[in-house]
């Protein structure tokens, strides 16, 4: 932007020289092109540096449905702060204010109890009610910075879409000025973002601030007492600059002077950071006492039009090296945001550092990703790709736990028959046409497959993903797998199969022997489901659940279809199946 002031000034000159309307007109169009490039690719730069933080909390809070122990989360946190740098800390804070905190410098871990922080519940409230991810605005945070930092939050929701709390993240506004800074150092601009229109949220002045105890009350100053005071009247001009306003969109021009010296104002609002308007733009000096250098440059027309040529040159010519290289970023990241891992190039490298780090980074990002997915895809043809997941977020190991579950168990009648008349290659290709129709209609219903044996299929429904309707939706999942068994056929071949449903608790967890695990649930519930899928034999129906399940499911009539003594229980148990018909 230097270069490009130098040439403004060139082609300004010339103008004077020459006094042609026509070149005139070029240098107004060219001065509001400019003026609009800037401001761009300081939007430009502030979303690169702020848009990580929002995708990397979309990406933890789709990856969180379980607070009860938030030391697992750890690693994930501290890999996630080490991607964005500019992060100084995050927290996770439960629904109840139970807080877990995780500093970058220095790298600890801080737990606390904030429920008795009227502060922290109101904000709490509000995270609750938005729908995604939020900046907020600036705050100023003790630990871990002593400053005054931006706060980004989401709310995090389980399974079943209630809020269980928020993850935030903490940027300083020290990071911001000296990102902004370095961009635009040595060309004489001088960068700014403004919050609210009224405070000064990045500066280079700010880079070297010391913060004092009146920021708790006032975490941003205005710009009426801040040091700088050309900023200061941005908002009281002495040229509105009409000249390149009228041509710029979005944007606003205008300029100060102090002294012999011209301050020109390139300002824009933007309003993506919260519920305040963020005012973007920069100032440049220039001298309104040269008329030495436009009497030269008038004497050197032809020395002016070659500089003017070749300035317009090196412009495109490192426009399109800075522009390619972050085109082909933001295409890449669009394929990765749509789920296309397939379609991502690898970037090539730059002579311009910066942008080289960045494509080194995103290609080692997308190679890890394409592993991590790899590894995901692979699972899941074995286990359930819930039991997949929980494997790779906890390193390879699943925890045992107990809870209540509803279990169902489906079996193909007559299955030994018709093995026997088909053969093995045709039985397999039923089998699998069977077993792909069935587990789709199950995990609509919210179920998860844990075994597959023989022609039999076990479903949990409340583990490993927590299921508030469970026994209704295995019930629901039963009738309709009755009805596609009905309606249509498997590899040429009609079936008729028998469902078996029970609720009651079940210890689920990875068993077998070392080196080699299987994931599964066990307990007298997952008995007493095979053993009333059976039953269904006896009694002619096609669907018994028990009473534990029966009594748990409002929105549909059972009949009781008898009583039956069951192995290992002490009393008889009450049969139920559906009063509405649930297949041939």
């Amino acid at each position: 932007m230097f270069g490009a002031s130098i040439l403004l000034t060139v082609t300004v000159g010339i103008v004077l020289y020459l006094g042609f309307n026509q070149a005139a007109k070029s240098t107004r169009q060219l001065w509001a092109d400019q003026a609009g490039s800037l401001i761009n690719a300081m939007e430009q730069s502030l979303e690169f540096q702020l848009k990580p933080i929002r995708y990397q909390a979309q990406w933890i809070a789709q990856d969180i449905h379980d607070l009860s122990n938030l030391a697992l989360f750890d690693e994930t946190v501290f890999g996630a702060l080490a991607a964005t740098p500019q992060v100084a800390g995050a927290v996770i804070v439960t629904a109840d204010g139970h807080s877990r905190r995780w500093l970058r410098s220095p790298r600890k871990i801080i737990d606390e109890d904030w429920s008795n922080r009227p502060e922290i519940m109101q904000w709490l409230d509000s995270v609750k009610a938005q729908g995604g991810p939020s900046w907020r605005a600036p705050i100023w945070a003790e630990q871990p910075v002593g400053s005054t930092t931006l706060l980004h939050d989401i709310p995090i929701r389980d399974d079943a879409g209630r809020f269980i709390g928020a993850f935030a993240q903490i940027v300083p506004i020290v990071e911001l000025s000296s990102f902004l800074s370095s961009i635009y150092a040595d060309t004489g601009l001088t960068p700014f973002v403004l919050y609210d229109r009224q405070f000064v949220l990045a500066h280079p002045m700010l880079i070297n601030s010391v913060f004092s105890s009146e920021a708790q009350q006032q975490p941003l100053s205005r710009i009426d007492a801040f040091d700088d005071i050309v900023l200061s009247r941005i908002w009281t001009p002495d040229e509105p600059m009409p000249f390149i306003s009228e041509l710029l969109v979005d944007t606003q021009a205008s300029g100060v002077i102090w002294g012999d010296v011209f301050y020109l104002f390139v300002y824009r609002d933007i309003n993506r950071y919260g519920k305040a308007p963020w005012t973007i733009g920069a100032y440049i000096n220039t001298s309104l006492q040269n008329s030495g250098e436009l009497r030269r440059l008038g004497e050197a027309l032809l020395a002016g039009l070659a500089v003017l040529v070749v300035a317009i040159a090196a412009s495109v010519f490192v426009g399109r090296k800075v522009s390619n290289p972050i085109k082909a970023i933001v295409q890449a990241a669009h394929s990765v945001e749509s789920g296309q891992f397939e379609s991502v190039l690898q970037l090539p490298g730059s002579r311009i550092r910066e942008l080289d780090d960045a494509h080194s980074a995103f290609n080692n990002m997308i190679q890890g990703l394409n592993e991590r997915r790899l590894i995901r895809e692979t699972l899941g043809r074995f286990v359930p790709e819930e039991v997949a997941s929980s494997l790779l977020a906890g390193g390879g190991q699943i925890k045992p736990q107990q809870v209540v579950a509803t279990i169902l168990f489906c079996d193909i009648e007559s299955f030994t028959q018709m093995t026997e008349s088909l053969g093995p290659v045709k039985i397999v290709d039923v089998l699998n046409a069977f077993f792909s129709a069935m587990v789709v209609v199950l995990e609509k219903h919210g179920g998860v497959v844990t075994q597959f044996q023989g022609d039999a299929i076990m479903a949990t429904f409340n583990v490993p993903v927590v299921n508030a309707d469970h026994a209704t939706n295995a019930v629901l999942a039963g009738q309709e797998m009755l009805s596609r068994v009905a309606e249509q056929n498997f590899a040429g071949e009609t079936l008729a199969i028998r469902v078996g449903i029970n609720t009651g608790p079940v210890v689920a967890g990875a068993i077998g022997a070392e080196g080699r695990l299987s994931y599964t649930v066990h307990g007298d519930a997952v008995n007493l489901a095979a053993r009333l899928e059976s039953l269904n034999k006896e009694y002619g129906t096609r669907l018994l659940v028990s009473e534990n399940t029966k009594i748990l499911v409002q929105e549909i009539e059972f009949n009781q279809v008898g009583k039956s003594k069951v192995r290992g229980q002490s009393k008889s148990i009450l049969l139920y199946t559906p009063a509405a018909p649930t297949g041939p």
